[in-house]
């Protein structure tokens, strides 16, 4: 969404919100300065109305302004109140949300029907268009103006969000690989005996051959941790102009110690609802999934809120 402002009775943009932060951060922008957006109809407003303009500029001061590998960060809200506070968001946004909903998924499932070229297609805008998706939410949690359109504002770091996405998928996959490796080991033997005792004529043992159940879960819990660690990544890329991709990783990373087991536990919340969606034919995510995304930049609005060093 782009945004006018007027300084000395001077107008001047249109800019982008990104932009208008930063201008704020450099004081060129201040709090008694109007602005104005197409959502506003012909009203200018103060700067400092504007929810959220000043408490962005302070946090962006610089990529990781204030932020080391020995800044701590403690989500300090309980997650049924961040829940709360993503209702809060949403309430007479539920139209917008859910119709940014309904346009990223029907990109995502256009593309998952083109023959031979959906799949590559979908793997180089997947970052980019994920980074809008954040942003949107992100936006839309804070309570600002957003616009669908925001969704394809992650093409605007193309090569940040590619990036962001490949080294995310590839640091997963090494999570997984070695724990993954030792169940197909477990059931190559496994099969192995069973077929053993089908030629010999005796029974195979199912008790054993369960036991790979178990042990299948338990080899995707590695990249379940892996995926929490990096889960912050898009909304720090939205949140700190000019940050790298491995950067906002591990800035990421940074952000979800010891903060892994809250976030599961706040997306766990979301399970009942989701088998209930699933009984919808899946009608249901439509609304589900905004409420899950502005919970989550809630979650990392509170993660960042009170950062300290150790």
């Amino acid at each position: 969404m782009q945004w006018y402002y007027a300084v000395n009775g001077q107008q001047q943009g249109p800019v982008e919100w990104e932009t208008l932060v930063s201008l704020a951060r450099e004081g060129k922008v201040k709090p008694s300065d109007l602005v104005w957006n197409s959502t506003m109809g012909s009203e200018w407003t103060k700067a400092s109305t504007v929810s959220g303009l000043f408490d962005a500029a302070a946090s962006m001061s610089s990529p990781g302004a204030g932020w080391s590998s020995r800044t701590t960060f403690k989500g300090s809200t309980h997650n049924r109140d961040l829940m709360g506070s993503g209702r809060l968001a949403l309430d007479g946004q539920w139209g917008l949300a859910v119709g940014a909903n309904v346009v990223y998924l029907l990109i995502a499932i256009a593309l998952g029907i083109i023959p031979m070229l959906g799949p590559l297609i979908n793997f180089v805008i997947s970052g980019p268009l994920a980074l809008g998706w954040y942003l949107f939410f992100l936006v839309l949690s804070r309570r600002q103006p957003a616009g669908i359109g925001m969704i394809f504002d992650g093409f605007k770091q193309f090569g940040t969000a590619f990036l962001a996405t490949l080294l995310m998928g590839l640091l997963i996959l090494a999570w997984l690989l070695p724990s993954l490796v030792v169940v197909i080991v477990a059931g190559i033997v496994m099969g192995i005996v069973g077929l053993k005792h089908i030629f010999t004529g005796g029974a195979p043992e199912v008790g054993k051959l369960l036991l790979l159940i178990p042990l299948f879960v338990a080899a995707f819990i590695p990249a379940m941790i892996a995926q929490l660690r990096y889960s912050m990544t898009y909304f720090v890329i939205n949140d700190i102009p000019g940050i790298g991709p491995l950067e906002a990783i591990r800035q990421s990373t940074r952000m979800m110690s010891g903060n892994k087991w809250k976030l599961f536990c706040l997306q766990w919340r979301f399970f009942g609802w989701t088998l209930l969606c699933i009984l919808t034919f899946g009608i249901g995510l439509l609304w589900l999934l905004p409420y899950m995304m502005t919970s989550m930049a809630c979650f990392y609005d509170d993660l960042k809120k009170e950062p300290s060093q150790v």
